[in-house]
């Protein structure tokens, strides 16, 4: 019996101190937090992504889908509009938006009014509601004109205070060592150094996130976007005429509604840093081919015709105001149009090979939920091809232009309308023994493209 009360005494002993040395081990982990983040207005989405990317990643956001039910829930059916800004008829929407907090289990709600305001600028407006009901942490705007840099820095010093106040620390990931008393010592010793020679603080960067402290890349937008990449449907046409015929060996030549294949894509290789200029420069790269496409003199026999277009460029990326994006591009274009016509008719029919210089600027304008785009180029052909040495001193010249409709679909997916338009001008200088004599001609080329693409 002595024996078993000395073990018994020293289990406990032992339990004893366990408990005493280690209270940190056997402490109960903090509880994780969440907000929820809810932006109402012109473009909102867009501001809930710059909102969301300066969110401490110790904090979980609530689904919006699930916050909007509890607000409903609630009973703010309608947009909170500028009650939410004047103070008079704040209340009952900032008690609706606490209930909705409390429902989701929140530990607050950034809620943001995207509006124009007095002075004719627009902002965002945004507060911090919790479940105290006296004076708001957050209670002010920031203006959505200016550059992104100039609008990111404006939210992180409303919201960065608070965020970092409610933000859980981040989870030490520091090893003990094994005991052996090395790491954090009274010298201090080995303090600092992680496993893998960095500094040690035990976090990662988030995606997109740089080392020189500028705002992260925010995924699938148009004005920061990695890449892009465009699969579409192109109808296509043709219309080559001469102005001042003055032989009688002169064909002109039409086609429409042939329909083409194309990919393009866009790469911006240093979109994730805050370089500038070279932040917003791309690489750009497209092919179009027609399918199935044959050509006929009148009533005769189909000739086999090939179309086709590549572009290589650059491009730099501006944005302008609150989403406005604007592209600043050159590169060369290919063009050709070839129709295999036997001997007799191959001196007559309209070939052209043409390389060309283009220059040109294009822009993504919002408009409500979806946006337009507008482009302009100018056209330079360095060489022209076979239907242009037939004549003597040829000069050509060339315009584009592009028009579309962007359609948003899902996250980084759009549905495009484009319809784009090239015309090249020429004029010859004919003499009198020249077998081919016209004033000049011109050729024109029309697609209608339905596109789809997916932006990252």
């Amino acid at each position: 019996m002595s024996l078993c009360g000395r073990i018994l005494l020293g289990l406990s002993a032992a339990t004893a101190a366990t408990f005493a040395v280690s209270p940190v081990v056997l402490a109960a982990p903090k509880a994780s937090k969440s907000i929820a983040v809810h932006v109402e207005g012109p473009n909102a989405d867009a501001i809930r992504e710059d909102i969301l990317s300066i969110v401490p990643k110790t904090l979980e956001v609530v689904e919006p889908a699930a916050f909007s039910k509890a607000l409903k829930g609630a009973g703010q059916t309608k947009p909170v509009g500028d009650a939410v800004v004047m103070k008079a008829l704040r209340k009952k929407p900032l008690d609706r938006i606490r209930k909705a907090g409390k429902t989701v289990k929140a530990e607050g709600v950034i809620y943001g009014v995207s509006r124009t305001n007095k002075k004719k600028k627009k902002e965002v407006y945004l507060v911090y509601v919790d479940e105290n009901a006296g004076d708001l942490a957050v209670d002010g705007a920031v203006p959505l004109g200016g550059s992104d840099d100039d609008r990111q820095k404006a939210l992180e010093d409303l919201l960065g205070p608070t965020l970092a106040q409610i933000a859980p620390p981040p989870a030490d990931e520091k090893k003990d060592g094994g005991g052996d008393g090395e790491g954090e010592g009274e010298d201090g010793e080995g303090e600092g150094e992680g496993e893998d020679g960095g500094d040690g603080d035990g976090e990662e960067k988030a995606e997109g996130e740089k080392d020189d402290g500028g705002p992260a890349r925010k995924r699938n937008d148009v004005r920061s976007a990695l890449f892009s990449v465009e699969l579409g449907v192109e109808f296509v046409g043709r219309w080559f005429d001469y102005s001042d015929p003055l032989s009688q060996n002169l064909r002109p030549y039409n086609v429409f509604g042939q329909p083409a294949l194309s990919v393009s894509g866009e790469l911006y290789p240093l979109a994730g840093t805050n370089i500038a200029v070279l932040k917003g420069l791309g690489i750009t790269a497209g092919y179009a081919r027609a399918l199935g496409l044959n050509s006929a003199v009148g009533d005769g026999d189909p000739l086999s015709t090939t179309y086709q277009r590549i572009n290589l460029g650059l491009r730099e990326r501006l944005t302008l105001g609150e989403s406005t994006v604007l592209g600043i591009s050159a590169g060369v274009r290919f063009v050709t149009f070839e129709i295999d016509a036997p001997e007799e008719l191959a001196a007559t029919v309209p070939n052209v090979d043409y390389t060309i210089f283009r220059a040109g600027l294009d822009a993504r304008i919002p408009a409500g939920p979806v946006a337009l785009a507008l482009g302009a180029d100018y056209l330079m052909p360095l060489s022209s091809g076979p239907v242009y040495d037939r004549f003597t001193g040829a000069s050509v010249q060339g315009i584009g232009a592009t028009a579309g409709v962007l359609i948003p679909v899902a996250k980084g997916i759009e549905a495009r309308l484009l319809v784009e338009y090239a015309r090249f001008f020429s004029s010859f200088q004919p003499e009198l023994t020249d077998d081919y004599a016209a004033g000049g001609a011109t050729d024109q080329y029309l697609g209608i493209r339905l596109a789809g693409a997916y932006i990252y």
